[in-house]
C-alpha cells in the first residue's frame, strides 16, 4: 500500500512538472516567471484542451488517488477523503478561465475550484497533524507544509511580494509536500 501511495504521488508531482516545462516551453506568449499557471488552459489559447486535460485533470485524478492510498496508509478514513477531494478540485481547475472577462461563469467556476482545493487540502494536512496515532514525522510533515502554505498567502496579502510569486510558492508547496510525501513512503521511513 505504502509503495502504491508512493508511486502515484510522484507520478502526479512528474506529470504536472513535466507538462509544466512542455506546455509553458510551447506556449508562445506564456513566462515562466510571470503567468499564471491557469493561463496555459484559458479559453482561446493555443493548446488549451491538452493541458487541462493532461496538466489539470490527469494530475488531478492522480492527486485524487494518492489521496485515497494514503489515508488507507494512514489507516485515517477522514485524511483520504479530505486529500481526495484536493484532487477532485485540482482537476476542476480545468474549467478554463476567460482572460478576457474575469467575471464570466467560467472564470468565477475556475476560481472556485481552486479555493475547493485549497481548502480540502489544508483540511486533509489539519486531520494528519491532529492526528495522534500518526508518526511525529508524518505530522511535521503535514505542519511544515501548511505554514508555508498559508505565509505565501499572508505574504502576498501584505504586500511582501506579487501574486504570480504566490502562485508559484503554494504550487511549489502542494507538489513538495506531495513529493516529500511519496519519497517518504517508498523508503517506509515513517512508522505508524
Amino acid at each position: 500500500m505504502k509503495k502504491t501511495a508512493g508511486l502515484i504521488g510522484l507520478l502526479s508531482v512528474s506529470l504536472f512538472v513535466i507538462s509544466l516545462i512542455v506546455f509553458g516551453s510551447l506556449h508562445p506568449k506564456w513566462n515562466f516567471l510571470n503567468n499564471f499557471i491557469s493561463q496555459l488552459g484559458a479559453k482561446g489559447e493555443p493548446l488549451a484542451l491538452w493541458w487541462n486535460l493532461i496538466g489539470f485533470v490527469n494530475v488531478g485524478l492522480l492527486l485524487l488517488l494518492f489521496g485515497l492510498y494514503y489515508g488507507k496508509v494512514l489507516k485515517d478514513k477522514l485524511a483520504g477523503i479530505l486529500l481526495s477531494l484536493f484532487g477532485l478540485g485540482f482537476a476542476l481547475t480545468a474549467i478554463p478561465t476567460d482572460e478576457l472577462d474575469s467575471k464570466s461563469a467560467v472564470s468565477k467556476a475556475h476560481v472556485v475550484a481552486i479555493c475547493f482545493a485549497l481548502a480540502f487540502w489544508l483540511f486533509g494536512l489539519a486531520r494528519i497533524s491532529s492526528n495522534g496515532s500518526n508518526s511525529a514525522q508524518i505530522r511535521y510533515r503535514a505542519n511544515i507544509a501548511a505554514v508555508l502554505l498559508v505565509s505565501s498567502m499572508i505574504g502576498f496579502a501584505i504586500g511582501l511580494w506579487s501574486m504570480p510569486l504566490t502562485h508559484r510558492l503554494v504550487f511549489a508547496v502542494v507538489f513538495g509536500w506531495t513529493a516529500w510525501t511519496s519519497f517518504g513512503l517508498l523508503r517506509h521511513s515513517f512508522q505508524k
